[in-house]
């Protein structure tokens, strides 16, 4: 497997949150890393929690809450709009997320 591939996320908006698919499998461990993901967007990164097979991370957005989410089981990506402010703002994360480049 060449680990020097850059991966994204093919982004669906669905009402209150966006969800998102990965062009490769990415590996619980890449995961738990997914704050260095965002090192030069707009999006800024909270607080990061996870548990045996769940990723929690708190995002910052145009001065708007979101969570960013993976369930390792299912392998699924997804981030909520935490407020009616930030579910209006769905559309411009996704152009953010459609924009990621993960190493």
């Amino acid at each position: 497997m060449n680990h020097s591939v850059i991966n994204s996320f093919i982004v669906q908006t669905e009402q209150k949150q966006l969800l998102l698919t990965p062009l490769w499998p990415m590996r619980f461990e890449q995961v738990q890393e997914c704050k260095n993901w965002f090192i030069q967007t707009a999006i800024q990164t909270g607080t990061l929690a996870y548990g045996a097979d769940r990723v929690e991370l708190g995002l910052s957005f145009a001065n708007e809450s979101f969570t960013f989410c993976y369930e390792d089981y299912s392998e699924s990506f997804w981030v909520t709009a935490d407020s009616a402010g930030s579910a209006m703002l769905l559309s411009e994360l996704a152009n953010e997320f459609s924009t990621l480049r993960i190493k």
